[in-house]
């Protein structure tokens, strides 16, 4: 049991790795004209769940698709439905034997992906993923089927015969454990099917693992913020609503002997472990129709409790929202504008590397990056392909390329500095490089946001001395290394020398980010927009 287990989560981190590299733009793009219409949306989220065998995994395929803009709330919603009810439908097909079916998928994906073409290797992936997480719930089958005749195990289950509350505090802890609900029901199934466990144990347990799956969710959501949070707590308000109602009903029906959800499964199906899968498809029925008229109701709460945060607000598009326009020389603008709201993440993850914030919030600047980098290159795309183009037009779309391409190279950069610094805080708190470091660099970013908004000639001056290689920025920081050199350890010099590189790259990317924009020809076309009023920050002064 112990390795179907293992196997399970194994294939789950498997198949969301290849699930990773498969999510590509065009890919999202088309999801999110699949979840337009509700019924589609929750046909989606069916489709989720079958695949990753995991309504965590699910929910953070479809976190992904929020953040980056290409679904809203309102749409995910009837996705995080379409989840729940995908996953009782494949509690019952559990029951079913489909170990040759499983062996089949294995042996042909595990093919392909050895042998077959590079451009079909995330999908085979995934589709060993599926396997192997089948192959897991299976093999835990038949391992709970022979500890029927463990005595030991036995004289457990039968303590807890006769008791629904226990059956249903018992499912709970258990999927918090295993951290899958629908892993600890199938097992539960064969168990029923023994005869170890009554219909009313079977009810309770079921009900039980879906709240144990809600307790998952709340707790991976506790460090979340924005709308990972959102989406996550709108599967934990599902699950709750359920429960809230149909576990006193279960008392209601077993106290009063009103025929309500035991006489119902009991009726339709004979066969234990089918009653209990029944049970588990009911419960994830019961509170779909009052959500789904409460759809716009429970996403205003749903922001009230959790508003989006600054990063995920600036990551989303603001400009390059479909349709496109026909006209090349608006398009290219929205191109245009869009490239200089990324300029905001970047500045948002020097903000992070301040001592006094988490270096968990610079990975979330980042993600913002990729993100809005991925909607501006496929929209780039689009735009060549698409729109017939004046040679100004591809000149000026070579030149918001590279500083794409710059912009791009300045969030690896970044990432490498975030590493280091943190690294140096962590062994030589009295170290002053880091601070002086991202002060330095946040003033001269400063300036090239500003040469972004106007291009100035002023502006493009300031920032073509700041950023020479005797300028101003370069020497503070030069300063500032040589100043901490003899204040660190010697196997910390590494990462000191590194920061220092990351530091002189950044600078020059940001003059040569300068550069392009200077030779951007200003076009007689101009599009006058109401501009997002952002957070003072006071560095020229000090440039």
């Amino acid at each position: 049991m112990f390795a179907g287990l293992g196997l399970f989560f194994f294939a789950m981190h498997f198949l969301g790795l290849n699930l990773k590299l498969l999510a590509d733009q065009k890919l999202k793009k088309r999801i999110a004209k699949l979840t337009s219409t509700t019924p589609a949306g929750m046909l989606v989220g069916i489709i989720m769940i079958v695949i990753t065998q995991s309504g965590s995994a699910a929910v953070f395929l479809l976190v992904g698709l929020v953040r980056a803009g290409m679904l809203s709330l309102r749409q995910a919603q009837p996705v995080v439905l379409g989840v729940n009810v995908g996953a009782g439908m494949i509690v019952l097909f559990l029951t079913m034997d489909i170990r040759i079916a499983v062996l089949l998928l294995i042996g042909i994906s595990g093919i392909t992906y050895a042998y077959g073409s590079r451009n079909r290797e995330q999908v085979a992936g995934a589709a060993i993923g599926v396997g192997l997480l089948f192959l897991g719930l299976q093999i835990m089958r038949e391992a709970a089927s022979e500890l029927e005749s463990t005595d030991w195990f036995v004289g457990a289950v039968k303590s807890a015969a006769g008791s629904p509350l226990l059956a249903l505090a018992a499912g709970a802890v258990l999927t918090v454990i295993t951290q899958s609900s629908m892993a600890v029901a199938a097992v539960m199934i064969v168990f029923l099917q023994s005869g170890l466990f009554g219909v009313q144990e079977g009810v309770m347990f079921v009900y039980g693992t879906n709240v144990g799956g809600s307790v998952i969710m709340l707790l991976l959501s506790a460090h979340l913020s924005g709308v990972q949070r959102q989406v996550a707590l709108y599967l934990v308000g599902f699950n709750f609503v359920a429960a809230l109602f149909l576990v006193p009903l279960f008392y209601v029906e077993t106290t009063m002997d009103v025929p309500l959800v035991v006489a119902f499964v009991s009726q339709i199906g004979d066969n234990a472990g089918t009653q209990a899968a029944l049970a588990y498809i009911l419960f994830n029925l019961f509170p779909l129709p009052l959500l789904l008229l409460l759809l716009s109701q429970t996403a205003g709460m749903l922001r009230a409790l959790s508003p989006e945060t600054k990063v995920e607000l600036n990551s989303k598009p603001k400009y390059l929202n479909p349709p496109m326009p026909d006209q090349p020389s608006i398009a290219v603008r929205l191109v245009e504008l869009e490239l200089q709201r990324m300029f905001d993440l970047i500045a948002d993850g020097f903000d992070n590397l301040r001592a006094d914030r988490n270096i968990k919030a610079l990975h979330e600047s980042l993600e913002g990056v990729d993100s809005l980098c991925g909607v501006i290159n496929e929209t780039i795309n689009e735009i060549t392909s698409k729109l017939t183009l004046g040679a100004e037009d591809y000149e000026r779309i070579d030149m918001l390329v590279r500083i794409l391409y710059t912009t791009d190279s300045m969030r690896t950069a970044l990432e490498g500095l975030g590493s280091d610094i943190a690294y140096l805080r962590r062994n030589t708190p009295g170290l002053t490089f880091s601070d002086s470091a991202v002060e330095g660099l946040d003033a001269i970013l400063c300036v090239l946001m500003d040469v972004a908004r106007a291009q100035d000639a002023h502006d493009i001056e300031v920032l073509s001395r700041l950023t020479s290689k005797e300028g101003n920025g370069t020497k503070a920081i030069r300063l500032a290394y040589l100043k901490g050199e003899g204040m660190v350890r010697t196997q910390d010099r590494s990462h000191l020398l590194s920061a220092m590189n990351y530091c002189e790259r950044l600078i020059w990317l940001f003059g040569e980010a300068g550069t392009a924009y200077s030779n951007l020809d200003h076009s007689p076309f101009e599009i006058h927009v109401q501009e997002v009023e952002e957070p003072a920050r006071i560095h020229r002064a000090g440039v």
